[in-house]
């Protein structure tokens, strides 16, 4: 499994093929049509989670860490938290054939599309749109930007959900941080054995060390209770028993 780049620092990742600002003279009268289906998604074989979507996530996903594209200012990497969608490169074993997201749960990276936020100055974000999306449209769908160049209400809606990811990505970077800090992670290997008894290594990722997390400093312990970051390290350590759905799931596919 490759190693895919946190959504967190680079909003494109794979999902955005022509992303460009959102113009409200230039955009103005387009419409565009909810998303349907997930076929677009069908290649990516991770996305990016925030802490808030945790709980949810470890019920259906395995839950692990990926480094970032570069160092922060101490020299060390930063992590990216990713739901595992899949065992192989450019693999979505969620994503069915006819396009359905075969989940309850579908992450907030990919409920947003086609919109997203792009920083546009130090604490300023801009609406960002996939132009090469198929459900824009001069004649279709919901408007995007009013005659007066507001927001239409589909749009501020949307807006309101990017505000408040937005916001879930910072509380994620800063608790992703700490672990770091605190030296929790460990890198493990994903080898999983199919059906049919073949052998597969889907690569590597990183985990929360357990022996590491019990041997925290009784202050730095009770800091993660306190703020609730333990809970979602343990929401974590149960996503790692969705392997085994993962297998099954691939299996079936082959």
């Amino acid at each position: 499994m490759s190693t895919p780049k946190p959504p967190a620092s680079n909003p494109a990742f794979s999902l955005y093929r022509q992303p460009a600002l959102l113009d409200r003279t230039a955009h103005r009268g387009k419409r565009f049509k909810r998303i349907e289906g997930f076929a677009l998604a069908a290649p990516m074989n991770a996305c990016f989670v925030a802490v808030g979507e945790w709980a949810e996530v470890a019920k259906e996903y395995v839950i692990g860490f990926v480094p970032g594209s570069a160092p922060d200012a101490q020299g060390a990497s930063e992590m990216s938290p990713v739901a595992l969608l899949g065992l192989r490169e450019r693999e979505n074993l969620f994503v069915e054939a006819d396009g359905r997201w075969d989940a309850r749960y579908v992450p907030g990276f990919i409920r947003r599309y086609p919109f997203s936020y792009a920083r546009t100055g130090e604490g300023q974000h801009s609406v960002m749109i996939d132009l090469a999306y198929e459900g824009l449209s001069d004649t279709e769908g919901e408007l995007l930007v009013q005659d007066d160049g507001a927001p239409a209400p589909q749009l501020q809606e949307m807006m309101k959900f990017l505000d408040a990811y937005e916001q879930e990505i910072e509380r994620t970077r800063l608790l992703c941080a700490r672990i770091v800090e605190l030296d929790l992670l460990k890198s493990v290997q994903i080898d999983v054995t199919l059906p049919d008894g073949q052998s597969l290594n889907a690569g590597g990722v990183n985990v929360i060390d357990e022996a590491r997390l019990k041997a925290l400093p009784d202050a730095a312990a009770l800091e993660l209770l306190r703020n609730g970051a333990l809970g979602l390290l343990h929401a974590h350590l149960i996503s790692m028993t969705n392997v085994q759905g993962l297998t099954q799931r691939l299996g079936r596919r082959m």
